[in-house]
């Protein structure tokens, strides 16, 4: 299925992972000894129509020209919060740190983690015009999780960018949890960037949140 014209969501959300700075996966570990279960193959069609309405919530949002700048953002950032699990990958990026973090820490990690995050993406929105995004397919990861696969292809030709979405089946919802660029885990990188200043911090997250509220903040 391929989209032009209005794929500067699923675009700038691929790319702009990118910025937050080998794949580790973020399956739920099984038991070395129980068989490996896999989603349904209806499972893997609901990922790809998770995706492709992803894109196609993106396409109304953007091309709707009666809508103020300020609500195209808006509903931009809601289908965002919508589409992906930022608690999962919020304890997933900061790791160990968590479990040892005041809750008062955790309620405003979160709270900047998911802040940051969509305006990353909001802010590489504009960045993107012209490409042609596919989603190419869908396979089974673990027993929850489904891999999407698509690719943005440069609008003047050249060498497309592979973009794999890692799609939970979370009960009630699907939800993206990770995004992986040219076979580079956003996720892990983010994880390794957080980890180098929470240790530089003697494993606290008083540095950490300093930076985040800075980059918030427009720092």
């Amino acid at each position: 299925m391929e989209i032009r014209r209005g794929n500067l969501l699923l675009i700038g959300t691929g790319i702009a992972l990118a910025a937050l700075s080998p794949t580790v996966s973020l399956a739920d570990p099984l038991p070395a000894a129980t068989p490996l279960l896999r989603p349904a193959p209806s499972q893997q069609v609901d990922a790809n129509a998770f995706i492709q309405n992803l894109g196609n919530q993106a396409i109304g949002t953007i091309t709707d020209r009666s809508l103020s700048e300020t609500q195209r953002t808006s509903r931009y950032y809601e289908i965002l919060r919508n589409a992906f699990d930022m608690k999962t990958i919020g304890r997933f990026v900061i790791g160990r740190a968590w479990n040892t973090a005041q809750p008062a820490q955790q309620a405003e990690f979160m709270k900047l983690f998911e802040d940051l995050v969509v305006r990353i993406y909001g802010d590489r929105l504009k960045l993107y015009n012209g490409q042609s995004f596919r989603v190419k397919g869908a396979r089974p990861e673990s027993e929850k999780d489904v891999i999407v696969s698509s690719e943005v292809v440069p609008s003047g030709g050249g060498q497309p960018t592979s973009v794999d979405w890692r799609v939970r089946n979370e009960g009630d919802r699907l939800a993206i949890i990770d995004v992986v660029i040219n076979g580079v885990s956003q996720s892990v990188t983010q994880r390794q960037e957080y980890a180098a200043i929470i240790q530089r911090d003697g494993g606290r997250l008083d540095m950490l949140l300093d930076y985040m509220r800075e980059r918030a903040h427009g720092g």
